[in-house]
């Protein structure tokens, strides 16, 4: 009897995405790897054995030694080549050591041997769900070896791990106490996403055994937070007593060096934060039947393996954030570049993610359902009824628009720039090969900005070869449409001041000689340089203007170049690009 084939949502069971972030975590930070044991060294036999140990059974040896912390094990490993032989082994060492040596070695590094035993850590290699979700869980979070994915461990309050001087102070808990809890020592390094360097090592507590250590300690949450409240109060008090006192008696120097105590928790910065990665490292999954290994990349992907789909059949699609325009209120939209090739618009029904989470590319990747196959380059995204689970609602195969008005020869397509300074929401320093030096890419990231990208496009049409406005380069496009436009980078320039009055008139006096109305003549749309005004931003330019709407316009330059309210300066919208 032939088996039918699995449905789409039951494949979505069976596997998980596999987001591409370089998250920099405790893995990237350990010292580099040194030849394996065993490489072109041959190891001496035994010559002593193991004392009383060698009256047990070898399995029950095993047994034994599998159950002992990491700490106590490497350290039983160290007596002999007897117990080298004994510990190498054990089976589930065999299983960690050949397909997870990193978390062996993550362990070790930051001292959490004490807390985790070889079983544990086996046990965990071969469980795919995250403790937290049930999502397949790629990561370990090794204070307390807990099997955990990405969202999770970079938002839960659980997996961040406090100082000790913080844990104390939030949970009420002693010195003492802590000694008996989890805790780590950082590897300095680099961490997040953010790639935040860490120069020292960090004595960090696990949160989560703090938190239940205070409310053991003080018998309820309510008990704990209200010692931990009056113990606020009193070195506050404290503080206040003593700077008054400090400064009754003229002690000014004395004054500065006191130091307001805490009260309030440290700012989280959730997967910003690079003490939620100094105890993460990556982790694989283990069939512990088929003792076949699995790291989530070689499920089956839901995604077409036409050419029109993805690049790259059979894999999980690589995705990229290229612009975001974020509103806690309304819908979100989005820009992505799949496969590095394919752009695709999103729409996020407001509520379903995190604001800050929606404005970090690689958590909001991390964050979105599957992408459905097929060619399609509109999506939205909304609440799953059923479960409640953000899904793709719909998704369509729209006939984009894109400016009109094609007068320059030159046409590039987006690919081909790298992307540089962002100088506002949808205006890029870039980088081209067609080009020896830096050039401007403006363009429309979404359907409501295309309007102003055509008038702009025409207005640069007009003033061609007057020395009005930035050289204009060619048009920009993406699969087939123009998008927006590339124009010259004006070097050392800066934007003028009530004194440039003059190079400024005489600019706008040229564009006005064309009859257009440039419609937005604040001073920082005029670069001053090489002893001259260049005029940008022609998105609100007339042609044909009426000569009394031009005079008004000249007429108030000066006033315009005196403005002190910064209208017109740069403004970057929440974008994750």
């Amino acid at each position: 009897m032939e088996e039918e084939p699995l449905s789409k949502s039951q494949l979505e069971d069976l596997t998980y995405p596999c987001p591409r972030l370089r998250d920099f975590i405790l893995d990237d930070n350990l010292p580099a790897l040194g030849s394996p044991p065993g490489n072109g060294h041959i190891r001496k036999l035994p010559k002593v054995d193991l004392g009383t140990l060698v009256v047990l059974p070898l399995e029950l040896l095993q047994a034994l030694l599998s159950h002992l912390n990491l700490y106590t094990l490497t350290g039983f490993r160290r007596v002999n080549r007897r117990a080298i032989e004994a510990v190498e082994s054990i089976p589930q060492y065999k299983a960690v050591t050949t397909h997870a040596r990193n978390v062996l070695r993550g362990i070790l590094s930051i001292e959490t041997g004490q807390w985790i035993s070889c079983e544990t850590v086996y046990e965990k290699l071969c469980t795919a769900e995250c403790e937290e979700c049930g999502d397949f869980g790629g990561y370990l979070y090794i204070l307390t070896c807990k099997r955990v994915c990405f969202l999770c461990f970079s938002e839960g309050k659980r997996y961040l791990p406090q100082r000790r001087s913080h844990a104390i102070r939030k949970f009420g808990v002693n010195r003492q106490i802590l000694n008996t809890l989890p805790c780590m020592r950082s590897i300095p390094g680099t961490y997040s996403p953010n790639e935040k360097k860490c120069h020292e090592r960090l004595a960090l507590v696990d949160s989560e055994s703090a938190y239940r250590a205070g409310i053991t300690l003080h018998g309820s949450f309510s008990a704990m937070e209200q010692y931990v409240s009056n113990k606020s109060a009193q070195k506050l008090q404290e503080f206040n007593r003593r700077t008054s006192q400090a400064t009754a008696e003229g002690s000014g120097p004395t004054t500065r060096r006191l130091r307001r105590p805490r009260t309030e928790d440290l700012f989280d910065g959730r997967s910003g934060n690079p003490m939620r990665f100094m105890a993460i490292v990556r982790m694989p999954w283990l069939n512990r039947v088929s003792q076949e290994l699995d790291d989530c990349t070689q499920q089956k992907s839901l995604y077409s393996n036409s050419s029109s789909a993805y690049s790259m059949p059979g894999t999980i699609p690589d995705i990229q954030l290229l612009q975001a325009s974020v509103d806690p209120e309304d819908q979100s939209e989005f820009r992505i570049l799949v496969d590095q090739k394919f752009v695709k618009y999103l729409t996020i029904d407001p509520g379903l993610y995190d604001v800050d989470d929606m404005c970090f590319g690689p958590s909001l990747i991390s964050m979105l359902p599957h992408l459905p196959p097929g060619d399609w380059n509109e999506g939205h995204i909304s609440h799953n009824t059923p479960n409640g689970r953000p899904h793709f609602a719909r998704v369509t195969k729209a006939q984009l628009l894109g400016v009109t008005n094609l007068w320059h020869p030159l046409q590039i397509d987006h690919l081909e720039l790298h992307m540089g300074q962002k100088l506002r929401s949808n205006v890029y320093e870039a980088t081209c090969p067609r080009f020896n030096s830096t050039i401007i890419a403006k363009f429309a990231r979404f359907a409501w900005e295309r309007p102003q990208l055509d008038a702009e496009t025409s207005a640069y049409q007009w003033i061609e070869n007057h020395q009005i406005g930035p050289k204009f380069l060619g048009h920009l496009s993406e699969e087939g449409r123009v998008i927006g436009f590339i124009i010259e980078r004006i070097t050392d320039c800066r934007h003028a001041t009530p004194e440039d009055l003059s190079l400024c008139q005489l600019t706008l006096l040229r564009l006005h000689k064309l009859g257009i109305e440039h419609g937005d003549i604040n001073k920082h749309n005029f670069l001053i340089h090489d002893g001259k005004a260049t005029l940008i931003d022609f998105d609100n330019s007339t042609l044909y203007s009426d000569a009394k709407t031009l005079d008004e316009e000249f007429q108030a330059l000066q006033e315009e170049l005196r403005d002190t309210s910064g209208r017109g300066g740069r403004i970057v919208e929440s974008d994750a690009a």
